[in-house]
């Protein structure tokens, strides 16, 4: 006797999806226009990523008594006093493996600050006073990817070893001691330097120690080179903000505290393109998706898969402007992993669709369409349920941005079973009837003449 498969639902049932479609279509315009109206009136609570920031690695002992709360606490405490009490604005601490499996004699933090900048328009104004008075007249252009970097051209030739020293004396004395200064003639040393050591490594048959006298000789000689260059352009790096987060840093966990490893910067002006590149993104998606239903299957399926797309994504990034949850880039990964998730149910039903449209040509639309979804509902419950629970453990569980993203799953795993059975089908045989009723061209009827009888 054969074993019978568990099923949740009867594939034999005659549920009829598609009689009530008229009720799916307002639920469906219902759930766009809100997340419209949230989007219009709330907006979003932008992330770091999309509202500019600072991006600084840290580093600790292995042994050291530090942990993502506590680490918060302290940056906000710098901040607030390098800000000078005003508004904090939001920090996120992040634990990090560097890829030796725990094994490793550090212990890695990535804090990120909505802080970007230490240096006031008024104060960049002093150093560029400041800047003129030391080099004499130059172009002054600070950068606009969020460090303080600033660019200076001076008219005429300066020796690159007398002008650094001038240079962050200006800086000082406008109330920045902690700069780095560079010129172009430096950077394109560094280059030289780079190859030579990568030239000599290749050649083989040198130790460690042969390899570090080697390049000790070399930043040698590029020090004497230097000495007689002289240079236009000169590239300061204010480094303010980083030091006395390093010196807070430094107060709270002492010796235990490494340093900070690495640091970047984003401004708003950047972070705002990076959302705008994000939300292409997801749009260049939904076209592909579309392109792949016309050619996987018919003209007429692709409407449904938009819309139903369409609709998923939408409720997502709605719910996110209704709850205020962060936004960032890990939300533009979810969303698309949704909207790609929310397709592969829509094409199993369509597929079955095809199937019976093939088998059963005589067959009313209607009825087959009820037949494949009916037949395709466990398979569809029960795939959507596994993920759901997956995801709302990640939600309950998890932390920081990966609670985010099992935030955006729970919802897009829900509309998106929704419209793979009440959205997509329906509007596929709407289409389908409208073209059917399509009237077609008539065609004169062709009537001999006496001359051709």
């Amino acid at each position: 006797m054969a074993s019978k498969h568990f099923t949740l639902f009867n594939p034999d049932a005659e549920y009829d999806f598609v009689g009530r479609r008229h009720l799916y279509y307002a639920l469906t315009g219902l759930g766009i226009l809100s997340s419209l109206i949230a989007f219009a009136t709330i907006g979003f609570n932008k992330g770091i990523d999309f509202k500019g920031g600072t991006k600084q690695i840290m580093a600790f002992t292995k042994d050291a008594q530090v942990d993502r709360a506590s680490l918060k606490s302290a940056v906000e405490k710098v901040i607030q006093q390098v800000t000078q009490g005003k508004a904090v604005g939001e920090v996120e601490v992040q634990e990090f493996d560097t890829g030796s499996g725990g094994t490793g004699d550090k212990k890695h933090f990535a804090v990120i600050t909505e802080t970007t900048s230490t240096v006031t328009k008024e104060k960049k104004d002093a150093i560029g006073k400041a800047i003129q008075a030391a080099v004499g007249k130059a172009e002054i252009e600070w950068a606009s990817e969020g460090e303080d970097r600033v660019f200076v051209n001076v008219q005429e030739p300066k020796k690159v070893v007398d002008t650094y020293p001038l240079l962050k004396k200006a800086f000082a004395d406008a109330g920045f001691p902690n700069t780095q200064t560079s010129s172009d003639k430096e950077v394109q040393l560094d280059v030289a330097l780079y190859r030579s050591l990568q030239m000599t490594s290749s050649e083989g048959g040198k130790d460690a120690t042969a390899m570090t006298a080697e390049e000790r000789k070399l930043r040698d000689q590029k020090a004497v080179d230097l000495e007689k260059e002289s240079d236009t352009r000169y590239t300061v790096l204010v480094e303010e903000f980083k030091t006395r987060l390093e010196t807070g840093i430094k107060t709270a966990y002492g010796p235990k505290f490494i340093g900070v490893e690495s640091a970047t910067a984003v401004s708003p002006s950047v972070a705002g393109e990076m959302m705008d590149q994000g939300l292409v993104a997801i749009l260049y998606a939904i076209v592909g998706i579309v392109l792949y239903i016309i050619l996987r299957f018919d003209v007429r399926y692709a409407p449904g898969a938009l819309i139903a797309t369409v609709h998923d994504v939408v409720l997502v990034i709605g719910a996110f402007s209704v709850a205020q949850v962060k936004f960032s880039m890990p939300i533009i990964a979810a969303v698309l992993t949704v909207a790609g998730y929310s397709v592969t149910d829509t094409i199993v039903v369509f597929d079955r669709i095809r199937e019976m449209q093939e088998k059963f040509p005589d067959q009313k639309l209607e009825l087959l369409i009820n037949a494949a979804i009916n037949t395709t509902m466990s398979r569809t419950v029960l795939t959507s349920l596994t993920t759901f629970l997956t995801s709302i453990s990640i939600f309950l569980f998890g932390g920081g941005l990966i609670r985010d993203f099992a935030f955006a799953m729970c919802i897009g795993v829900v509309v998106g079973t929704f419209s793979s059975i009440f959205v997509a089908s329906p509007i596929f045989l709407w289409l389908h009837h409208r073209l059917e009723r399509k009237p077609q061209p008539k065609v004169a009827a062709a009537t001999a003449t006496p001359a051709e009888v």
